[in-house]
């Protein structure tokens, strides 16, 4: 489960709508209860983008790490962002550098939920080390590490919620509804939507922004008027 202890939710009407909708989620477990929570907690999370302001500055800085690596080669990637101290580590322990590197450690929750979300989609992309990287597209990755962001930051938000009063198998087993929601949303029908999507003339950061916004906005389909 997520790391949501002591954690204080925003108060704004949108988080106030995405509380409600999980609390219904959780109580009645059925397949409108999780879209409507899964919607509530999209539109949440749009309104708010600027709290994902870590994960988009992250997940940029890795994708252009990844294009340099590319195009001007491992050693030149490294010193352009000043850490020439990687060169000839490693494979493994570059990739995890990198990882604290572009994620300032994890200072913050933004920074560990950025952490978490590149983390789980290196793995999930068999993404061991740092030469690893070029097995694998921009695309790919993007797909992916949206997915455990937007995973992780509903895990980290509810973890503690949807536990109170049940055992741990019962809490997981409605999280993991949710979290199959997403992925499913994600993997498929975000995929699909990138082919349609141009960024030309975007920073990385701004792809990503935009990136973001249009995954979210696939959860909007269903209950954008009341609670």
């Amino acid at each position: 489960m997520g790391t949501s202890k002591g954690y204080i939710a925003p108060t704004t009407i949108h988080w106030s709508k995405s509380k409600r909708a999980v609390t219904g989620f959780i109580k009645n477990g059925d397949n409108d209860s999780k879209i409507k929570a899964a919607s509530r907690f999209a539109e949440a999370m749009k309104q708010d983008i600027s709290s994902s302001a870590s994960f988009i500055s992250a997940t940029g800085k890795i994708l252009s790490f990844i294009n340099n690596a590319s195009s001007i080669g491992l050693n030149n990637a490294l010193q352009q962002i000043d850490r020439l101290d990687l060169i000839d580590k490693e494979p493994g322990e570059v990739l995890d550098a990198l990882l604290n590197h572009f994620t300032n450690n994890g200072n913050t929750v933004e920074d560990y939920l950025a952490a978490q979300a590149i983390g789980e989609a290196f793995s999930n992309l068999k993404i061991e080390n740092i030469a690893d990287i070029n097995n694998i597209s921009t695309e790919a990755f993007l797909i992916e590490v949206l997915a455990e962001y937007i995973k992780f930051s509903f895990e980290f938000r509810y973890s503690e919620k949807i536990a109170r009063g049940r055992t741990i198998v019962e809490a997981k087993e409605i999280l993991a509804k949710m979290q199959e929601y997403i992925s499913n949303k994600i993997h498929f029908e975000f995929k699909d939507k990138l082919k349609y999507i141009s960024f030309e003339n975007l920073k990385t950061d701004d792809y990503v922004e935009f990136a973001l916004k249009e995954a979210l906005e696939l959860f909007l389909d269903f209950y954008e008027n009341g609670d």
